[in-house]
């Protein structure tokens, strides 16, 4: 079975209370044939100081809201829940300080259960609220509960499902610094889902690519997000810059394993009533802006920079260079929309200074409109392993 990650485990109803029972494993990764039970144990210690912690133990069902938010509730009629199929030994047990208590539960797979992804979280949590005192002015009396999910994901084997899913919708929102996407993700499948998802901009008729930017999942950091069986995850983005009035197309690329993936394009318009000032809009973009170079002393080198006028007008830059050992023909180029262009530098190492060995310039590519981008030239002439043997000498 495809390793399943989820990266949640602990569920705290109130943040500042952390005085819970330790529960270990914290997750279980199964695969159970049909007709089959097998047993497992967790391991449960006690907090230091907490005396007489009463528990309860019970199985339950998790799902996940469109936003990535999580649910422990019990879910009516569920096609993937797994929590009829666990009996646990001791559903209610005393914990002294740091006791350490073990509890066993069974899984027992139904023969008639159908090949595929089942879920379940074994919950453990104090028997009744504790009460935490406020600190302030006012008496007040918080009510806490610290509960820990167990979360066990079961494959029950004899079937290779497909994976499928589809992008649902997309919305776009264009703000005055930046053109946000939102879109949705439905896994119409019988597993569950990594995916993550991408999103370009380009003019109506395709020939000018505005930017391509990562969408992730809501309530996500990571670039893959998990999605449940029959399950809808919302996804955002944005281009962080301004377009100016016009149409443009936007095609959300979702990826969901195997080169699987699933495409949509939409049309929309940004309706400006004035013009867009675009002295901080960066027309110019450079593959890399900056370089760090070894070069023996008088010696030579080239090195080629990749230019992309990411407008939709032609681009007329000069290319301003401070320092006589750096040099680039042309000094002045054209750019036409959506181009890329690679330019040749020539870099001369004489002069080093003599104590760093070391040189630096930074070149401007000054543009028509929208902010000029700057490109830095680091040399040395000194290798990185003679440099850190020189310091190691230096210093006995």
């Amino acid at each position: 079975m495809k390793r399943v990650i989820l990266n949640f485990l602990l569920l705290i109803l109130f943040i500042g209370y952390a005085n819970a029972a330790k529960v270990a494993p914290v997750k279980f990764e199964l695969s159970i044939p049909r007709g089959q039970t097998q047993e497992f144990v967790l391991n449960l210690m006690g907090s230091v100081g907490e005396k007489n912690q009463n528990l309860v133990i019970y199985p339950s069902d998790f799902s996940m809201a469109r936003n990535g938010a999580l649910c422990f509730d019990l879910i009516k009629d569920s096609k993937n829940s797994a929590v009829k199929w666990i009996k646990i030994n001791e559903n209610k047990l005393t914990l002294v300080e740091s006791q350490e208590k073990k509890v066993v539960f069974k899984i027992s797979v139904p023969f008639e259960a159908v090949p595929g992804e089942y879920y379940a979280v074994v919950m453990v949590e104090p028997e009744s609220f504790t009460k935490i005192k406020d600190t302030g002015n006012k008496p007040v009396v918080l009510k806490m509960k610290t509960r820990v999910a167990v979360v066990i994901t079961i494959e029950v084997p004899g079937r290779i499902y497909e994976k499928k899913g589809e992008v649902s919708e997309i919305r776009i929102l264009e703000t005055e610094k930046l053109v946000k996407i939102t879109s949705a993700f439905s896994n119409t499948s019988d597993i569950h889902l990594d995916v993550s998802g991408k999103a370009i901009i380009r003019s109506v008729d395709s020939r000018i690519n505005y930017g391509e930017f990562p969408i992730r999942a809501l309530s996500s950091s990571k670039d893959e997000a998990f999605i449940f069986p029959k399950s809808v995850r919302d996804f955002e983005g944005s281009l962080d810059r301004q377009l100016p009035s016009g149409e443009y197309l936007v095609e959300v690329i979702y990826s969901y394993g195997d080169m699987k993936k699933s495409k949509k394009i939409e049309k929309f318009s940004i309706n400006r009533k004035v013009s867009v000032n675009e002295k901080d809009n960066e027309f110019l973009s450079l593959k890399n802006k900056e370089f760090n170079l070894y070069i023996p002393s008088n010696g030579r080198r080239t090195q080629v920079v990749s230019l992309t006028n990411t407008d939709y007008r032609d681009l007329n830059i000069d290319v301003v260079i401070p320092d006589d050992w750096v040099k680039v023909i042309p000094n002045k180029l054209v750019l036409k929309p959506g181009e890329v262009r690679n330019i040749m530098f020539t870099l001369s190492a004489s002069g080093y200074d003599e104590k760093s060995q070391m040189k630096e310039s930074t070149v401007c590519f000054k543009t028509d409109r929208g902010k000029p981008s700057d490109l830095k030239f680091r040399i040395t002439g000194v290798k990185e392993k003679e440099k850190t043997e020189n310091e190691k000498s230096s210093n006995l």
